[in-house]
């Protein structure tokens, strides 16, 4: 399913990430980026619908690593070392670059 096989150096941040949590983050990341579409668990992983293009995000086998993911796309597949890896290249696969950064402006009290 889409659990990332080897979860990293840190064993208390061992966390897998579940078919559930994935397609929730990549629905909320749709979202964010304003892309209208879906994201639907299969047996492999989980299938992303947008933009008439159909994705599949595919947990890595452990034999891969240090690869955790893969993004595919009709015959491409596109590797990811890690789930911020992962997001970039789902974003700019759905050409949802020109989506702004949230950002967070800070300054001194009046």
């Amino acid at each position: 399913m889409a659990t990332t096989p080897h979860p990293g150096g840190n064993p208390q941040r061992a966390r897998r990430m579940n078919p559930p949590a994935l397609r929730a983050l990549l629905a909320d990341s749709l979202a964010l980026w304003g892309v209208t579409g879906r994201s639907d668990i299969t047996d492999q992983g989980v299938r992303i619908t947008a933009n008439d293009l159909v994705l599949h995000v595919v947990p890595a086998s452990p034999d891969e690593s240090p690869i955790r993911w893969w993004l595919i796309r009709e015959d491409r597949r596109r590797p990811a070392a890690s789930m911020l890896g992962l997001l970039r290249s789902l974003r700019y696969a759905l050409n949802a670059t020109s989506a702004e950064p949230a950002r967070a402006w800070v300054s001194a009290a009046p």
